[in-house]
């Protein structure tokens, strides 16, 4: 009897202790797939985007006034679990916009100094496959801007697609009708389709087709803000289809020189009856403008981000040149950006 209990409290003592060395093994395993594999680092991205919503919040408000005050709070609740991108460290995104800005140039060479104005033109797929419209706002650009001039101007021509066998083809044949001016580094040839810049506009888990237009648009002017930011002093908004004034340079330097005042602040200034077509920018404010863009995707377009990106610098009204040097050829034909216009 005895040996039986002997047997039996051994039995129980060897089924604890192997209970105990199977929990240590589990333990370890958990331990080992948090610390060493993919899973483990997709698990702490996920806790750590959902400590960080104070932060995203601190980084618009200061990182992005950069001294004006002010802040934005949607109408609507804003759901923070896509605004995980970490954008507190300038001169990180600066670098990383400088890396896709090298792998986006399909044609074209970067000039070893900054220039004084990027010309940027949005161009679409068309049904045809057509790049006429484009071309007829080159030739017009080509033609009306003097000799003299040419060292201070780039135009960067922005093939908006995501199909890589046209922006290849219709790269090449803009590059072969303008071969001289690309080699120069007069004119820039990108594709502005998804790239390394679709790190900082990722694909969420669930979005509703209003949200999923609206990023795709907002990534568009993403593109073309981080593209252009460090080509020139000033950043010029054009379209296809659009014809340009001989004396376009001169009316330029002149009117930012009209509304560089010491009491005078602007962000935007028009230079087509168009409130789209025709906006020029200081490139200096492109990374606090790329900042809104990123952090509130879902919330506005580009157009309301300008328009409030205009109330934080403290313009007040708009000012548009008068006689304006760029305009429309034929206002029905579809373009990337929207035919709206002032009433003046």
């Amino acid at each position: 009897m005895k040996t039986y209990r002997k047997r039996g409290r051994f039995a129980g003592r060897q089924s604890l202790l192997i209970i105990i060395v199977l929990a240590f093994v589990h333990c370890f395993v958990v331990w080992f797939i948090i610390e060493y594999t993919k899973y483990g680092r997709i698990i702490t991205r996920r806790q750590g985007n959902r400590n960080r919503k104070v932060e995203h919040k601190f980084v618009v408000e200061v990182n992005l006034a950069n001294g004006v005050k002010g802040t934005y709070t949607p109408d609507t609740p804003v759901d923070r679990r896509h605004r995980y991108n970490d954008l507190s460290d300038d001169e990180a995104l600066e670098r990383y916009l400088t890396d896709c800005q090298r792998r986006t140039l399909l044609h074209g060479v970067f000039r070893p100094y900054k220039g004084y104005l990027t010309i940027t033109i949005p161009v679409i797929k068309r049904y045809n496959n057509s790049v006429v419209l484009v071309e007829s706002t080159l030739n017009s650009l080509i033609s009306s801007t003097q000799q003299k001039d040419i060292s201070k101007i780039v135009i960067v021509v922005f093939l908006l697609t995501n199909d890589p066998v046209w922006f290849e083809k219709a790269g090449k044949h803009l590059y072969n009708k303008y071969k001289e001016p690309v080699d120069k580094g007069f004119i820039q040839i990108v594709r502005g389709h998804r790239n390394g810049l679709s790190k900082l506009l990722p694909f969420p888990g669930v979005e509703s087709r209003k949200e999923k237009e609206r990023r795709e648009e907002n990534f568009q002017f993403l593109n073309i803000l981080g593209y252009a930011k460090n080509l020139s002093t000033y950043t010029l908004l054009l379209d296809e289809d659009v014809l340009s004034q001989r004396d376009y340079f001169l009316k330029i330097l002149g009117f930012i020189k009209e509304n560089t005042r010491p009491y005078r602040v602007w962000f935007v200034l028009n230079f087509s009856h168009s409130n789209y077509m025709g906006q020029l920018m200081k490139t200096s404010d492109s990374l606090k403008l790329i900042k809104l863009l990123v952090f509130l995707r879902y919330d506005l377009n580009y157009w309301s981000l300008v328009e409030y990106m205009r109330g934080l610098k403290g313009q007040k009204k708009t000012y548009r040149i008068k006689n304006p040097p760029f305009r429309y050829i034929d206002i029905k034909r579809r373009t990337f950006l929207p035919k709206n216009y002032s009433k003046i």
